[in-house]
C-alpha cells in the first residue's frame, strides 16, 4: 500500500508530493488573491478604528472643556443670584422702613385732622362741670 509506515500508519510517497504541490499552488493562489485583499480590508479597518480612538479622546478633551466652563458658569450665576438676593433684600428692607415712616406720617396726621390741638381753649360756658 505505501512507502513507508510513519506512527504506524501507511504514507505513499508520490501521494505526499502530489498533497505538497497541491498546497504550495493553493497557497500562492491564496496569497496574491485573496490575502493581499484580506490585508488591505484589515488595515483599512485599523485605521478606521484608530481614527474613530482619535474622534473619541477629541471629543472627551471638548466635553471636559465645556464641562468646566459649564461649572464655572454655574458658579458665577449662584455668585450672581446671592448678590441679587442680598440687593434685593436690603431694598425691600428700605422700602418697608420707609413705608412704616409713611404711615407714621399718615396716622399722625389723621389723628392730628380728627383730635384738634389741645392747646386751644374752649370758653368757660362750654366745659362740663363737675367733670
Amino acid at each position: 500500500m505505501g512507502d513507508f509506515m510513519l506512527f504506524g500508519l501507511p504514507v505513499s510517497f508520490g501521494t505526499m508530493i502530489y498533497q505538497a504541490i497541491i498546497f504550495t499552488v493553493l497557497v500562492f493562489i491564496l496569497k496574491k488573491l485573496v490575502f493581499k485583499k484580506l490585508v488591505d480590508i484589515l488595515d483599512k479597518r485599523k485605521e478606521h478604528i484608530e481614527n474613530q480612538l482619535q474622534l473619541t479622546e477629541k471629543y472627551k478633551v471638548d466635553a471636559k472643556k465645556k464641562l468646566e466652563e459649564s461649572v464655572a458658569i454655574l458658579k458665577q450665576a449662584k455668585i450672581d443670584a446671592r448678590e441679587l438676593m442680598k440687593r434685593s433684600e436690603k431694598e425691600s428692607n428700605v422700602i418697608i422702613l420707609d413705608a412704616k415712616e409713611e404711615a407714621k406720617q399718615i396716622r399722625k396726621k389723621a389723628k392730628e385732622e380728627a383730635f384738634p390741638s389741645h392747646s386751644r381753649s374752649y370758653p368757660q360756658n362750654t366745659q362740663i362741670k363737675g367733670a
